[in-house]
Protein backbone atom coordinates (compact mmCIF):
# COMPACT_ATOMS: atom_id res chain seq x y z
CA UNK A 1 0.00 0.00 0.00
CA UNK A 2 1.03 3.40 -1.24
CA UNK A 3 0.38 6.76 1.42
CA UNK A 4 -0.20 10.30 -0.23
CA UNK A 5 1.72 12.34 1.53
CA UNK A 6 3.86 15.74 0.65
CA UNK A 7 7.16 15.37 0.84
CA UNK A 8 7.18 19.02 2.91
CA UNK A 9 5.23 17.10 5.48
CA UNK A 10 7.65 14.10 5.91
CA UNK A 11 9.82 14.24 8.94
CA UNK A 12 13.65 12.85 7.63
CA UNK A 13 13.57 9.46 9.49
CA UNK A 14 10.17 8.64 7.52
CA UNK A 15 11.41 10.75 4.09
CA UNK A 16 14.85 8.32 4.25
CA UNK A 17 12.06 5.18 4.45
CA UNK A 18 10.70 5.72 0.89
CA UNK A 19 12.12 3.87 -2.14
CA UNK A 20 15.19 1.36 -1.41
CA UNK A 21 16.68 0.67 1.84
CA UNK A 22 20.10 0.42 2.58
CA UNK A 23 19.45 -2.12 5.35
CA UNK A 24 17.71 -5.62 4.26
CA UNK A 25 14.52 -6.27 5.73
CA UNK A 26 13.79 -2.97 6.49
CA UNK A 27 10.30 -1.60 5.33
CA UNK A 28 10.33 0.01 2.13
CA UNK A 29 7.67 3.44 1.63
CA UNK A 30 6.30 3.42 -2.34
CA UNK A 31 7.65 6.26 -4.06
CA UNK A 32 5.11 8.27 -5.97
CA UNK A 33 4.70 11.28 -8.22
CA UNK A 34 1.91 13.65 -10.21
CA UNK A 35 1.98 13.48 -13.88
CA UNK A 36 1.55 16.43 -16.23
CA UNK A 37 -2.09 15.44 -15.94
CA UNK A 38 -2.25 15.38 -12.29
CA UNK A 39 -2.43 12.04 -12.38
CA UNK A 40 -0.47 10.20 -9.09
CA UNK A 41 1.56 7.09 -10.23
CA UNK A 42 4.19 4.51 -8.47
CA UNK A 43 7.47 6.27 -9.08
CA UNK A 44 9.10 3.72 -11.47
CA UNK A 45 13.03 3.95 -13.10
CA UNK A 46 15.66 0.97 -14.05
CA UNK A 47 18.29 1.81 -11.33
CA UNK A 48 17.18 3.18 -7.72
CA UNK A 49 19.15 3.86 -4.67
CA UNK A 50 18.28 4.93 -0.93
CA UNK A 51 17.57 8.04 -0.72
CA UNK A 52 20.23 10.56 0.89
CA UNK A 53 20.31 13.67 3.14
CA UNK A 54 22.30 16.93 1.10
CA UNK A 55 24.74 16.54 4.34
CA UNK A 56 25.47 12.97 2.80
CA UNK A 57 25.68 14.06 -0.80
CA UNK A 58 28.18 16.62 0.13
CA UNK A 59 30.00 14.28 2.24
CA UNK A 60 30.25 11.20 -0.37
CA UNK A 61 30.31 12.83 -3.63
CA UNK A 62 34.15 12.28 -5.08
CA UNK A 63 35.78 15.95 -4.81
CA UNK A 64 36.55 15.90 -8.81
CA UNK A 65 32.28 15.53 -9.71
CA UNK A 66 29.41 18.64 -9.75
CA UNK A 67 26.40 18.10 -9.20
CA UNK A 68 23.40 20.46 -9.46
CA UNK A 69 20.59 20.56 -6.35
CA UNK A 70 17.06 21.46 -7.43
CA UNK A 71 15.18 23.07 -4.53
CA UNK A 72 11.33 22.63 -5.09
CA UNK A 73 9.10 25.01 -3.34
CA UNK A 74 5.50 24.23 -3.45
CA UNK A 75 3.09 25.71 -6.35
CA UNK A 76 0.40 26.72 -3.86
CA UNK A 77 2.41 29.31 -1.52
CA UNK A 78 3.43 32.61 -2.19
CA UNK A 79 7.00 32.84 -0.32
CA UNK A 80 8.13 36.33 1.29
CA UNK A 81 10.60 37.74 -0.76
CA UNK A 82 13.20 37.97 2.52
CA UNK A 83 12.18 34.42 2.72
CA UNK A 84 12.59 33.59 -0.50
CA UNK A 85 16.27 35.21 -0.80
CA UNK A 86 17.37 33.89 2.65
CA UNK A 87 16.84 30.27 1.73
CA UNK A 88 18.35 30.31 -1.71
CA UNK A 89 21.58 32.63 -0.82
CA UNK A 90 22.65 29.42 1.24
CA UNK A 91 23.72 27.93 -1.97
CA UNK A 92 26.44 28.99 -3.90
CA UNK A 93 24.84 29.41 -7.37
CA UNK A 94 21.10 29.92 -7.73
CA UNK A 95 19.09 30.15 -10.60
CA UNK A 96 15.85 31.15 -10.21
CA UNK A 97 13.04 28.31 -12.38
CA UNK A 98 10.11 29.97 -13.99
CA UNK A 99 7.99 29.03 -16.80
CA UNK A 100 8.04 32.43 -18.34
CA UNK A 101 4.32 32.99 -18.49
CA UNK A 102 3.21 30.01 -20.16
CA UNK A 103 1.40 28.99 -16.73
CA UNK A 104 0.07 30.97 -14.36
CA UNK A 105 0.83 30.45 -10.65
CA UNK A 106 -0.20 32.01 -7.10
CA UNK A 107 3.18 33.59 -7.01
CA UNK A 108 3.57 36.25 -9.60
CA UNK A 109 7.08 35.86 -9.71
CA UNK A 110 7.17 32.96 -11.47
CA UNK A 111 4.58 34.26 -14.18
CA UNK A 112 6.99 36.09 -16.44
CA UNK A 113 10.71 36.38 -17.63
CA UNK A 114 11.03 40.28 -16.34
CA UNK A 115 9.69 39.16 -12.70
CA UNK A 116 12.29 36.06 -12.79
CA UNK A 117 14.94 39.31 -13.89
CA UNK A 118 13.91 41.21 -10.89
CA UNK A 119 13.95 38.28 -8.55
CA UNK A 120 17.81 37.19 -9.52
CA UNK A 121 18.62 40.93 -9.19
CA UNK A 122 17.16 41.90 -5.96
CA UNK A 123 18.60 38.53 -5.02
CA UNK A 124 22.17 38.44 -6.08
CA UNK A 125 20.95 35.30 -8.45
CA UNK A 126 23.01 33.86 -11.16
CA UNK A 127 20.45 33.41 -13.46
CA UNK A 128 17.11 32.37 -15.24
CA UNK A 129 16.19 28.69 -15.70
CA UNK A 130 12.96 28.58 -17.72
CA UNK A 131 10.68 26.73 -19.91
CA UNK A 132 11.58 27.74 -23.66
CA UNK A 133 8.46 28.35 -24.89
CA UNK A 134 8.13 31.61 -22.54
CA UNK A 135 11.52 32.83 -23.95
CA UNK A 136 10.22 32.72 -27.48
CA UNK A 137 7.39 33.57 -26.11
CA UNK A 138 8.95 36.96 -24.85
CA UNK A 139 12.19 37.47 -26.92
CA UNK A 140 12.67 40.66 -25.65
CA UNK A 141 13.17 39.70 -22.78
CA UNK A 142 16.74 38.18 -23.80
CA UNK A 143 19.04 41.08 -24.17
CA UNK A 144 17.06 42.38 -20.56
CA UNK A 145 18.39 39.11 -19.24
CA UNK A 146 22.08 39.88 -21.01
CA UNK A 147 22.04 43.45 -19.80
CA UNK A 148 21.54 42.24 -16.16
CA UNK A 149 24.64 39.83 -16.10
CA UNK A 150 22.26 37.41 -15.46
CA UNK A 151 22.46 33.47 -17.24
CA UNK A 152 20.04 32.12 -19.04
CA UNK A 153 19.40 28.61 -18.91
CA UNK A 154 16.23 26.66 -20.76
CA UNK A 155 14.65 23.28 -21.02
CA UNK A 156 11.48 21.67 -22.75
CA UNK A 157 10.59 20.82 -25.97
CA UNK A 158 8.68 22.82 -29.06
CA UNK A 159 5.83 20.66 -29.21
Amino acid sequence: KCDRERVSEVCLAEFLSYGPQREEGKERKCLLRKTDDGKIVKWDVETNDSLCTLEEAFQKVELSLGFNIELKFDDNVVYRQRHLVHVLQLILQVFFLTNGGTEIYNDTRRNSLEQAINVCLEGGFQGIVSEIKGVFKNPGAVPKIKDSNLSLLSYGTLK
